[in-house]
């Protein structure tokens, strides 16, 4: 912790006339803690490269190196020294053996990283903005994610349900799996091996009045890809903002895993089950896959002891979870008894944290505030 400031942030916000870098946010700076420390991005304007020299004024700051609501002590409890932590230097620190720097966290009540500043921060701009008017705010969606391309709107209940934990919308459902798609599979190739099915077609509800639009989505979506296994991720929604699952399709292989928090298995949804194993033998047959007729049905539905939820909201979490555990492990099949890298009886409230945090932490570098 270098210095104290605020957060000017607002949509299309310029620094002395020019836009902000990318993945940084307008600062003032009130307080300057190590004045000798550089800045991260040198004021062209005032010519300043030191935080001591930019007090009083605008500068652009990283957003990974923004924690909002932090408290940190000004002066320093040390009594051997007694240098206030206002005018301590960087050169200064380094003299102070490493023994007597954790001596001195200790004293002055330092804080470890704080694993809520992004929601903090978001929590922050939201407060500067049109959101609790009713206005909402758009995320781009590629075509490559969900077969389409569309922008996904975000209101203030969407951003309430992460700031507050509550039960999860299709709106944030779909921002995560942008989040995986644009920090996971992009970066390691793995949209060659794992694709999405957006869950606003494919929940309970469109399959029971419009299972021939789901179909047909779907078909197209395996279609293609119909040289390679690849595994579909299905966040399955019970209809009318009820329950989250995971459906997880290898149509190469005719395999379907069933991921559910509630450890219920698919036979508590048999329109689900009915819909999905009509599509993968429309797609068997026009691929011109042969199957004897008394194999025709054989589509075959593995149900994962996966993490269970322990009260009736987190369903949305543990599907994102699911899917996040799945790209990190690289694999198309999913074993039984769920991997042994992330096996567990639930979800920690750090690990469901992780995944408000990525969310938070993502909105924040769109730019979409």
């Amino acid at each position: 912790m270098v210095g104290k400031g605020k957060v000017h942030n607002n949509l299309g916000e310029l620094l002395h006339t020019k836009p902000l870098p990318t993945g940084s946010l307008k600062v003032s700076v009130d307080i300057a803690l190590e004045k000798d420390a550089l800045l991260p991005h040198p004021d062209d304007v005032s010519d300043a490269t030191l935080l001591g020299d930019a007090i009083g004024s605008f500068v652009a700051w990283p957003t990974d190196l923004i924690i909002v609501g932090y408290e940190t002590p000004t002066k320093s409890k040390a009594k051997d020294k007694g240098i206030a932590r206002e005018i301590e230097s960087v050169a200064s620190q380094k003299e102070i053996p490493v023994a007597k720097k954790t001596e001195i966290s200790k004293r002055t009540g330092a804080k470890k990283k704080n694993p809520s500043k992004y929601r903090a921060c978001l929590h922050t701009y939201l407060e500067t903005t049109d959101i609790s008017d009713g206005c909402v705010r758009l995320i781009p969606m590629d075509g490559a994610i969900f077969g389409f391309e569309y922008a996904e709107p975000l209101g203030k209940v969407d951003f309430d349900q992460i700031l507050y934990h509550t039960q999860l919308s299709v709106g944030v459902i779909n921002t995560y799996m942008r989040y995986l798609y644009d920090k996971l599979m992009g970066p390691r190739g793995l949209e060659q091996r794992f694709s999405f099915l957006n869950p606003m077609k494919t929940n309970l509800t469109e399959m029971i009045r419009k299972p021939d639009e789901v179909r047909t989505y779907v078909v197209e979506r395996f279609m293609a890809d119909t040289d390679r296994e690849k595994l579909f991720f299905l966040p399955f929604n019970t209809g009318d903002g009820g329950h989250w699952l995971l459906v997880a399709i290898n149509p190469f292989k005719e395999i379907v895993y069933y991921l559910d928090s509630l450890h219920n298995d698919w036979t508590t949804y048999p329109a689900m089950k009915t819909i999905v194993d009509t599509i993968i033998q429309t797609v068997r047959a026009q691929r011109k896959i042969q199957v004897p007729k008394r194999k025709a049905n054989n589509i075959t539905w593995n149900r994962v002891e996966c993490p269970r939820q322990r009260n009736n909201i987190d369903c949305g979490y543990y599907t994102l979870r699911f899917m996040k555990e799945t790209l990190l492990m690289d694999r198309t099949d999913i074993p039984s008894d769920y991997f042994d890298e992330y096996r567990c009886a639930y979800y920690s409230k750090d690990q469901l944290d992780e995944i408000k945090e990525e969310l938070c932490q993502f909105i924040i570098e769109l730019q979409v505030l």
